[in-house]
């Protein structure tokens, strides 16, 4: 747990890989704003077992803001509703939260996530919304392009100046575009960079703090993603080749093959094939690959 100024709380899961997601908290005299949960019924109840130690807040007393619909940041959301909570989520987020959960059998050996049943979001958030959480503030922003996802949110605190910034940023970890958009992931970094913040809470990875780099960086292989696959036909293998090795200190590499087969179907107008780009991620691993969280 990271203390970033009075009222906000990061919670760090290292290393940042496959459904490690960092959560965090704001709270104020009279409720707690929790961003995101974590992907296992076990890890979210410990995150929730931090925030009402941390704050003394329960039941309906708490609020959670879903960054995006992916499993690592909304699996735990029925355990806030359960106890009284409210869940709020943009609505493509909502819609996608219902028709979960994704487990994606398929792609992850895995069966300890526990019970991950979906969570009913009370509240869609379609437009910047500020919550008042009592002598303290959270500001709701849905992103207004599609970036990690369709339906990306983000989290400002200006009061303790730190962003809650969802999948939209990555530190030290390849991101994945699969459900999303390069170009549209681009601008909405450069909108991040307007939001005035001195600590930046990453979907995954490390904080990050003034003077961070992990925007740019980002930025800079989402770019690449764009020039590389603007060609009718590109060697992928190579591409994957040439990431891997430009980008080598990033974990999950196996994610290069999914970014650089869906930018290049973005790009041309044409639909990536999902059983394609997961089986071209699956590849270096000879089958689903083994999760230990």
């Amino acid at each position: 747990m990271h203390a970033l100024g009075s009222a906000t709380r990061a919670y760090e899961q290292p290393t940042g890989g496959w459904f490690l997601n960092n959560a965090g908290w704001v709270t104020g005299s009279e409720r707690t704003l929790v961003v995101d949960t974590l992907a296992t019924e076990a890890r979210s109840a410990r995150l929730l077992d931090a925030v009402r130690e941390d704050t003394g807040h329960d039941g309906d007393r708490l609020l959670a803001a879903i960054t995006h619909w992916h499993g690592d940041h909304a699996h735990g959301a029925n355990q806030i509703a359960r106890a009284g909570g409210r869940v709020l989520a943009t609505g493509h987020s909502a819609e996608m939260i219902a028709a979960g959960p994704h487990l994606y059998e398929m792609v992850f050996a895995f069966d300890g996530w526990g019970d991950v049943t979906p969570a009913k979001i009370d509240e869609v958030v379609a437009e910047p919304t500020t919550v008042e959480l009592g002598g303290v503030s959270a500001d709701l922003l849905p992103v207004p392009w599609v970036a990690h996802t369709a339906g990306d949110l983000v989290v400002h605190v200006p009061a303790d100046g730190v962003l809650f910034t969802g999948d939209l940023v990555f530190v030290g970890v390849v991101p994945l575009v699969m459900a999303g958009a390069a170009a549209g992931w681009i601008q909405a970094l450069d909108w991040l960079t307007t939001l005035e913040h001195r600590h930046l809470v990453p979907g995954h990875g490390p904080m990050q703090g003034t003077g961070s780099t992990a925007v740019a960086d980002l930025r800079a292989y989402l770019s690449w993603l764009l020039e590389v696959t603007a060609v009718d036909s590109p060697d992928f293998a190579a591409l994957d080749a040439q990431a891997r090795e430009r980008w080598s200190t990033w974990s999950e590499g196996e994610r290069h093959a999914v970014n650089l087969i869906k930018t290049h179907a973005d790009q041309h107008g044409a639909e990536a094939d999902v059983p394609t780009m997961a089986m071209a991620m699956l590849k270096p691993f000879g089958g689903p690959i083994k999760l230990d969280i």
